[in-house]
């Protein structure tokens, strides 16, 4: 998705974003999970683990629903435009 919307320079900038966050997200979970698991035990850190994935898919099908949306109306108003230069 990411390729699609980016182009040159803003395109590794936005990779580079990317990677950047996911490494991020790493680092808290080692951070996190941990700390959970010896507070409140194996069933917890689980629990916390499964919902953030949880909730992780879920903006997933959110963002392929925008991506979808967008490339629709784009699509749309590139054919209004060939229409208005006929």
């Amino acid at each position: 998705m990411v390729s699609s919307w980016f182009k040159g320079k803003e395109l590794a900038f936005a990779f580079g974003l990317n990677l950047s966050i996911s490494r991020l997200g790493s680092v808290i979970n080692a951070a996190v999970v941990p700390a959970v698991y010896d507070s409140n035990g194996l069933g917890a850190a689980l629990l916390v683990g499964f919902s953030l994935a949880c909730f992780s898919l879920v903006l997933s099908f959110g963002m392929a629903f925008l991506d979808q949306k967008a490339e629709e109306k784009m699509k749309k108003s590139k054919g209004n435009r060939n229409v208005a230069k006929v």
